[in-house]
């Protein structure tokens, strides 16, 4: 035990100093990662070129190919039939949109009209599609049309949990921060690095799912370069996180957007390590139709975080050292970035956002997120009991 805590000491250690260096030399870090990310883009580019050179080489070489010269000619060719193939596989890959439960604006309208007016307020991006999951999130995410990221669509994600854990005027702060973030009014290339986090884990998912013999090349290219670009991407999208915290402040003044900063890292907190550790503890005893956690937040809520067990789990998130492998900042560095040294959350109140963004599908909505869990629940059950 001991080594094993000397070993994570000494990792510790060498983050503090590497991300000490990061500090340092910013300008010089987020160059790399900005070639980091232009290499993506050449490594997706590079089949497609090569086609066009090859049939440019052949046209070249072919007329003084004889039986003396006939190499050039055979290697172009061969180069030629194999970018052709891997530019045919990669124009057909298609990534897949977040999965989730698509909400219809008919259905649901007060939570569109919602996005729309903070929308309208940054003048950017379009959301093209909203989406319910189970996870606790708010974000919006880039999917590219076809194989060559050139042309996306906006998909706003939005965990299920964070309309039952946020208040609606919370919840509202919340997303100002993420739809101002998107817009890339100040930072452009900030949010162009972090939107790229997702793309490639995409691209890295769907070459993943190809059926073709050839496929494994490209697989493990480009899940090669994802966790490579993931890893080195992560200070320049927690510094990207920090100024959404600043959008927020263009619509709501400062203590609320202490308080949303706050509660958002309290509720995700709680969730991680007390919510659903004790959720599957109850499921590994049963297991059926009548355990529906989604349906339990906010109770759960209301009823962990009164008085002093709210203060002691204030102060042990405000304690949390930074997880380097995690994009989102610390509650104590995310307070520091607007002006605050301490954080503030209120008492959960008994009204939350799923209430009055989802509307009448609100119940609808809780119970198929809650089966969908369920489901997902039984086939980890199943598939680990088959490896067991």
């Amino acid at each position: 035990m001991e080594i094993v805590d000397r070993i994570r000491t000494k990792i510790n250690n060498f983050y503090k100093r590497v991300s000490a260096v990061v500090r340092k030399f910013s300008q010089a870090y987020l160059f790399v990662v900005i070639l980091m990310a232009l290499a993506g883009y050449a490594l997706i580019f590079l089949f497609p070129v090569l086609v066009i050179i090859s049939i440019e080489r052949l046209f070249d070489v072919l007329p003084n190919t004889d039986l003396n010269n006939w190499q050039p000619a055979v290697i172009w060719l061969v180069t030629l039939l194999i970018s052709a193939l891997f530019s045919y596989r990669i124009i057909k890959i298609k990534p897949q949109q977040p999965e989730g439960l698509t909400l219809n604006a008919e259905k649901t309208p007060e939570i569109f009209k919602l996005v729309e007016q903070y929308r309208s307020h940054f003048k950017r991006p379009k959301i093209d599609r909203i989406v319910i999951t189970k996870e606790y999130e708010l974000d919006i995410i880039k999917v590219p049309k076809w194989g060559l990221p050139v042309w996306s669509t906006n998909t706003m994600v939005i965990g299920l949990p964070v309309l039952l854990c946020f208040p609606q005027k919370q919840f509202e702060c919340m997303l100002a921060r993420r739809i101002g973030q998107f817009s890339k009014r100040h930072n452009p290339i900030l949010n162009w690095l972090y939107q790229l986090r997702p793309i490639w884990q995409q691209y890295s998912i769907a070459y993943g799912k190809q059926q073709y013999i050839d496929r494994f090349f490209l697989k493990w290219l480009i899940s090669v370069y994802a966790s490579m670009y993931s890893a080195i991407s992560t200070y320049a999208a927690r510094l990207d996180e920090l100024n959404a915290d600043t959008y927020a402040m263009e619509i709501f003044i400062h203590d609320d957007v202490r308080e949303m900063i706050t509660a958002d890292s309290v509720y995700s907190h709680y969730m991680k390590q007390r919510y659903w550790p004790a959720i599957e503890k109850v499921a590994s005893v049963k297991a059926d139709a009548s355990l529906t956690p989604y349906k339990n937040i906010s109770a759960s809520m209301l009823a962990s975080m009164k008085d002093s067990k709210l203060r002691s789990l204030i102060n042990e998130v405000f304690k949390k050292e930074p997880d380097r492998k995690n994009p989102r900042a610390e509650l104590k560095q995310r307070l520091e970035n607007i002006g605050h040294d301490s954080p503030y959350m209120s008492e959960p109140a008994n009204e939350f956002a799923a209430t009055k963004c989802l509307g009448s599908s609100a119940n609808a909505v809780i119970s198929l997120i809650d089966k969908l869990w369920l489901n997902d629940y039984l086939k980890k059950i199943k598939k680990s009991r088959k490896n067991n």
